[in-house]
């Protein structure tokens, strides 16, 4: 992808017009009412338009000045655009220099020291329709970091970056898109990213393009590195993402500066592995579905010769290695009553017919007394299916609706497994995440039922060492404390949860 830079004015903001105003309390020195004045030649501004890539100041506008005496940290004071170039605003009692910032609304400064911070969700942003730019006023920033006397000259500098990407022959079943990413590799395995929540926009057979702009912190996603990754990742109604493997050569991003981007070609699937796990148990006739997503009765119990042989339009008895693709075949990977931190896990597992090799990392932190959800970062190596993984056992006192509930969300690289162990991160931009609920339906021996209300477990297709078992077979069960695979004896009946054909 080729870039190309486009350098920002700098804002410069004439103070003057110092006026005093009657004091409500004469005998205590409140602060003075001062106007400021934005003036220079050409008009720098703060409404981004892009025809000509300049800013325009529009009402709302704030800017913050930090007040120091000295050294010392002193306060701050808010200053209100009035119209023209004037912002107006209160001193900062005992201040004797100045520092001004923009965006005012998003920056707070640490009372101690007057540090800039700003809120951990800062660089999200959400654009409103195909090549609008105006969500980029608020996550513009603008600094003048040398305190200076408030009758002297602010020349505040652009912090931020835009990129602005062309996306064209985007295809039109990826429908209604609610989320971009743009993710880039700083270094061998370092990414970082910045997303764009976005509406108004829908992709059918009239519509394949998007004009999108991003607003970045050039500090944090400082360059592509050489040889790095450059992913963009469209979610809608079906998700894409396109990709270099391998950029040429390195590319450095500055602050106050605009970069381009263009694709018209080139888009992947992104796929989420959980999709193609019915979302049902087999009914007991083994003719259909049941109709209750966790109910622990209902479900129909086969031996292994039954379900091999049942046959459902559209559906298949899962392969251990399509089972692998779930959940893990090894114990000590999710638990819910045991600490976990096992990175770089690798696995064998096929999806949609394919086999793959990944590696995984999992975490929990769940003891015998406190049971916690366990997690999982999955399809590492495999960018498009790269995904994020919450296993959680629910149990029911009634033992009607114990379930194991599985969460799996697509991903970019710049997620670490200790972000997707935080419960925060489940609970925002889940627009992508598909679950599915396996009910503690049991098993049963020689008519009996064993471990309804507790335990679930499901046939797979494949034959434990053939060559010398002729009646064993894998299966994918959860307890309260495990979820992982077994070898068991056929003629044991137990639940069938089917999983979707592919091509």
């Amino acid at each position: 992808m080729k870039s190309k830079l486009y350098i920002f004015a700098l804002l410069t903001l004439l103070v003057a017009n110092c006026t005093r105003e009657p004091l409500p309390e004469p005998e205590k020195e409140e602060a003075k009412i001062v106007t400021i004045s934005a003036s220079i030649p050409p008009e720098t501004r703060v409404l981004y338009d892009d025809s000509d890539r300049s800013l325009a100041w529009q009402t709302g506008d704030t800017l913050l000045l930090a007040g120091y005496d000295g050294t010392t940290y002193k306060g701050s004071k808010k200053f209100h655009w009035t119209g023209g170039k004037n912002f107006q605003g209160t001193e900062v009692p005992g201040a004797t220099t100045y520092k001004a910032y923009y965006l005012a609304k998003g920056i707070t400064l640490d009372e101690t020291t007057g540090e800039v911070q700003l809120p951990a969700d800062f660089w999200q942003q959400a654009q409103n329709g195909n090549n609008s730019t105006a969500h980029l006023r608020n996550k513009l920033l603008l600094f003048d970091e040398n305190a200076n006397p408030i009758t002297q000259r602010f020349s505040l500098a652009l912090k931020s970056s835009i990129i602005k990407l062309n996306l064209t022959g985007i295809p039109e079943d990826a429908g209604e898109l609610y989320q971009l990413i743009y993710t880039v590799e700083t270094a061998s395995g370092v990414f970082e990213s910045v997303s764009l929540d976005v509406t108004g926009v829908t992709f059918s057979a009239d519509l394949n393009n998007i004009t999108a702009f991003l607003s970045f912190d050039p500090t944090e996603m400082t360059n592509i590195a050489a040889n790095g990754k450059v992913i963009i990742s469209l979610y809608g109604e079906k998700s894409y993402m396109w990709k270099i493997d391998a950029v040429t050569q390195e590319k450095t991003y500055a602050a106050g500066k605009r970069y381009t981007g263009a694709v018209s070609s080139g888009w992947i699937e992104i796929i989420n592995p959980l999709r193609y796990v019915a979302r049902y148990n087999v009914n007991p006739a083994g003719t259909g579905f049941v109709e209750d997503l966790t109910a622990c009765e209902g479900s129909g119990y086969f031996n292994w010769n039954q379900a091999s042989v049942i046959s459902l339009p559209g559906y298949h008895l899962p392969s251990q290695k399509e089972w692998r693709g779930i959940a893990p075949e090894a114990y000590g990977y999710v638990l819910f009553k045991t600490t976990v931190d096992k990175n770089n896990i690798t696995e064998y597992v096929t999806v949609r017919n394919q086999d793959i090799t990944m590696t995984c990392d999992y975490r929990n932190v769940g003891t015998q007394t406190n049971p916690a959800p366990s997690y999982a970062l999955r399809y590492k190596g495999n960018d498009n299916m790269l995904s994020a993984w919450k296993y959680e056992y629910n149990y029911d006192t009634n033992l009607e609706h114990t379930h194991l509930k599985v969460t799996c969300r697509n991903v970019v690289p710049s997620i670490p497994i200790d972000t997707i162990a935080q419960y925060t991160f489940w609970i925002t931009n889940n627009k992508n995440d598909i679950v599915r609920y396996f009910p503690a339906s049991g098993w049963v021996t020689s008519g009996h039922p064993n471990v309804v209300g507790t335990g679930g477990y499901f046939w797979s297709s494949t034959q434990y060492r053939p060559d010398k078992y002729d009646n064993l077979f894998y299966s994918m069960y959860f307890t309260p404390t495990v979820v992982q695979f077994n070898r068991n004896d056929k003629l044991l009946e137990y639940s069938v949860r089917l999983f979707v054909n592919t091509d």
